[in-house]
């Protein structure tokens, strides 16, 4: 399963208009390494959704007398885990989660629940070490199934399936984009993606970051110019516009442009004629605009600082790249494909993730958005694939930032320590395991360290290390 970097929504949403229409979302396990992550359960109508446990096979799902049967394949799962019941009332839908005595707790925001608790779309919880979230949104006709468009995105929020379908009907025109949201959101990965659906995907998509440009050469940039037009300028040199003919231009902090600049721009998108620098005539151009912007457009028209006509010309439609904190539904997705993606450029074998760590990325507010998750898992996967390990396995101390790994000891739950497989040989394993990933991570990866701090020689150290499959 592709999972994406970028899930988009607009400025015109979706929530508010009409009935609320409730969702079951599949986040990943510890064990099949997201194998079926992804998957979307509509629960209109439903009463109750029942969580057991199924020997073999794929995750299976069936509807009987108003209930649903979720049935996992994995070993914490208890026959009769748990059930979540749905509640109709006069101001919509109530979740209540209960656990049925499982022998590995259900929980909510990892915190384990006693026997009943009240539950909030949007928060995750557990059922065994597998994850899972509910979603309310005011639409009904979006696919009870994850959303494969425009290449390798893609999302497992109801809410923003219909926002991707609207994206890929724009990338087929060459109505103007304005892309917003926060640093780190991912706003050029999506005008890349924009771009190769287009019908000028076999033309040239050329970025320009208007933050960067010199003061002095900002307009030689963005338009070229001829041999002499100032000094210094013995060649002619094509601008932006030009070596984009044809193709797409993504003016990427579109708000730091200066305003004498602006100008200037409008006028090549109202005419598409541009003008370099000492020209003496102008140049015709075919080029479809994506803009790019962290800051708030309307709010710098209103007090002066972006021309409005600008504005509205580069505003055709505009798409609001969401913070990764709304979208706790994808972030182990997106972790599992950077991780697949970074991995083998580094020259390691892709790791897999601890319980903890995954529960420890779902619980991050990512203020640096996916770039900075995308930081925090190159990291890690240089960390977890240091000695040589057959099967690599990122910890919580692998995730942290440089000179905090120390945290670890109390990051690591006492109640996931106790959480134990059926098979006692099993659970002794488990927690072997569990003892020497801890000391790697302590000692920064150091084998020789690790076994020196279990009181163990190396030739035993790395022997029960690669029986446990580290």
């Amino acid at each position: 399963m592709t999972i994406p970097e970028e899930t988009l929504s607009d400025d015109s949403p979706i929530q508010g208009r009409g009935p609320t229409h409730a969702w079951l979302i599949h986040i990943g396990s510890s064990e099949n390494d997201f194998a079926e992550a992804g998957k979307v359960w509509s629960i209109d109508g439903l009463t109750k959704i029942n969580f057991g446990r199924v020997s073999s096979g794929n995750i299976r799902s069936e509807v009987d007398k108003g209930e649903l049967n979720i049935r996992i394949p994995l070993g914490w799962i208890s026959g009769r885990h748990a059930e979540l019941r749905i509640i109709k009332g006069v101001n919509g839908l109530g979740f209540e989660l209960c656990d049925h005595d499982s022998r590995n707790g259900t929980h909510i925001e990892r915190q384990p629940i006693p026997g009943m608790a009240r539950l909030l779309p949007g928060q995750v919880f557990e059922v065994g070490r597998s994850f899972w979230m509910l979603r309310e949104v005011a639409q009904a006709d979006l696919p009870a199934e994850p959303v494969h468009v425009l290449g390798p995105t893609g999302t497992s929020n109801p809410s923003l399936c219909a926002i991707q379908r609207t994206l890929e009907r724009l990338a087929e025109s060459d109505v103007p984009l304005l892309l917003h949201g926060e640093t780190g959101t991912g706003k050029e990965r999506i005008a890349e993606l924009i771009h190769a659906r287009s019908p000028r995907a076999a033309a040239p998509l050329i970025r320009l970051n208007c933050a960067t440009l010199p003061s002095t050469l900002a307009e030689a940039e963005l338009f070229g110019h001829v041999p002499g037009a100032f000094t210094g300028a013995r060649s002619a040199r094509r601008g932006a516009f030009e070596l984009a003919d044809g193709g797409s231009l993504l003016l990427d902090e579109i708000g730091e442009l200066p305003l004498e600049l602006q100008a200037k721009l409008l006028r090549t998108l109202q005419s598409g004629e541009l003008w370099p620098l000492g020209a003496e005539r102008p140049r015709q151009v075919d080029v479809r605009i994506i803009a790019a912007t962290h800051r708030d457009l309307e709010a710098d028209v209103a007090a002066g600082r972006f021309r409005a006509d600008l504005y509205h010309r580069l505003a055709g439609y505009t798409l609001r790249s969401p913070a990764l904190r709304e979208r706790g539904e994808d972030v182990l997705h997106i972790a599992a494909h950077i991780i697949g993606r970074e991995a083998p450029l580094l020259g390691l074998r892709a790791p897999t993730l601890t319980p903890e760590a995954r529960r420890w990325l779902l619980e991050q507010r990512w203020p640096g958005n996916v770039r900075e998750l995308e930081h925090a898992l190159t990291r890690a996967c240089l960390l977890a694939g240091a000695g040589g390990r057959a099967q690599p396995c990122i910890e919580v101390g692998h995730l942290l930032p440089p000179g905090e790994a120390s945290r670890v000891g109390s990051s690591v739950s006492v109640a996931d320590e106790e959480q134990l497989p059926a098979d006692f040989g099993a659970a002794v394993d488990d927690y072997r395991r569990h003892l020497l990933l801890r000391a790697i991570t302590e000692h920064e990866g150091n084998w020789a360290g690790a076994a020196r701090a279990l009181g163990l020689d190396r030739s035993n150290f790395h022997r029960l290390a690669k029986r446990l499959g580290l």
